[in-house]
């Protein structure tokens, strides 16, 4: 029955984290790793706060609008220009040459050998190894793949969906031999089966 504005709403996430963080702690994640994403998580809030534009270097909405409101004013150009539509989809261009967004000056958090490493190796310790190794190792057989199941053409009358509800099944350590083992996907499925 309230109402609140979406930094608000923010503010209550971010506390709610640091509770549950106070009492769970960040081992999945390590507690260098849990501490530095919430101190980055208020930072971030307070700049939002104070002076959006100032944030323009750590987020991408910021720093599009910034772009876009410079470019706007420059040339005269009301926002439903074409102009600046097409800008729109040159800014998420992913062409290192193309791409505005590689231009504006955003601060990289994640090393880019560590990008494209995981386009082809999905982390082993969640249900993404299973997802993604599927997706590598059975590509013609898979029809559907999301966060929390994939589906599979095997042959039989009905696809076969394989739930994927929790996050910490799937991993390399529970499913690689069963994967190393099954060279279809009809056998996959049938072996998660039993």
């Amino acid at each position: 029955g309230s109402t609140a504005t979406a930094l608000e709403l923010q503010w209550d996430l971010l506390r709610s984290a640091h509770k549950w963080s106070d009492r769970f702690g960040f081992e999945s994640v390590g507690e260098s790793v849990g501490s530095a994403v919430l101190q980055r998580w208020e930072a971030v809030l307070a700049g939002l706060e104070v002076d959006k534009f100032s944030l323009a270097s750590q987020l991408d909405w910021v720093a599009k609008l910034r772009l876009f409101q410079a470019y706007r004013e420059r040339h005269g150009l009301e926002w439903s220009d074409h102009k600046l539509a097409a800008m729109d989809l040159q800014y998420h261009d992913l062409r290192p040459g193309s791409s505005l967004a590689r231009r504006v000056g955003l601060e990289t958090l994640v090393d880019s050998a560590d990008v494209a490493a995981a386009i082809t190796e999905p982390p082993s310790d969640t249900r993404a190894y299973f997802r993604g190794t599927c997706l590598s190792r059975y590509p013609d057989s898979v029809v559907a793949a999301n966060w929390d199941s994939m589906v599979f053409d095997t042959g039989e009358r009905s696809l076969q969906r394989v739930p994927m509800m929790d996050p910490g099944r799937g991993t390399r350590e529970a499913l690689a031999d069963l994967i190393e083992a099954s060279p279809t996907a009809a056998e996959l499925v049938e072996s998660l089966r039993t």
